[in-house]
């Protein structure tokens, strides 16, 4: 049930462009994510991502949500990721995720890569870098420690 909800906060939080705090009192969700920043300079493709951080019943989900911009460019399809050699828990996002909202169609899913505590802190102070390999292609990029920062803490309730 907490992947459901993990899956409705990433296509909601992929619609804005700016961060903020999800609360659903009919799931017990609570979550918020950051914004929408670029994190490739690939010649030929856009990618963009933002962080989500989702908690129900004490379990705790931290993800980068990657997303190609639909530029007339071929769809991105990666099959995984790795950061210094080291393969990351990424799971490729389906077709059906496109990130349509209003009737404009401007991103493509590509994948979410799950983000351990040990990996969190870490990339808080030195950002994420990896590299995305798919069916052809592979894509190096780039999160930056600033938007690990400016995440909302959904760990402090705010009607504390």
């Amino acid at each position: 049930m907490l992947r459901l909800a993990l899956v409705v906060l990433m296509f909601l939080a992929g619609c804005t462009p700016q961060s903020g705090v999800l609360s659903t009192q009919q799931t017990g969700l609570t979550g918020s994510y950051s914004e929408q920043v670029v994190i490739s300079d690939h010649p030929r493709y856009v990618l963009r991502g933002h962080l989500i951080d989702v908690m129900r019943d004490g379990d705790r989900v931290r993800a980068l949500i990657i997303s190609h911009r639909r530029d007339g460019v071929n769809r991105v399809f990666m099959r995984e990721a790795w950061s210094n050699g080291v393969e990351l828990p990424f799971r490729s996002t389906t077709r059906w995720l496109d990130g349509c909202t209003h009737g404009h169609c401007l991103d493509h899913p590509v994948g979410v890569i799950a983000l351990s505590d040990r990996l969190f802190a870490h990339a808080a102070i030195h950002g994420l870098d990896a590299r995305l390999i798919g069916y052809g292609d592979a894509i190096d990029i780039y999160v930056p420690p600033s938007l690990f920062a400016a995440l909302p803490d959904v760990a402090t309730d705010p009607d504390d």
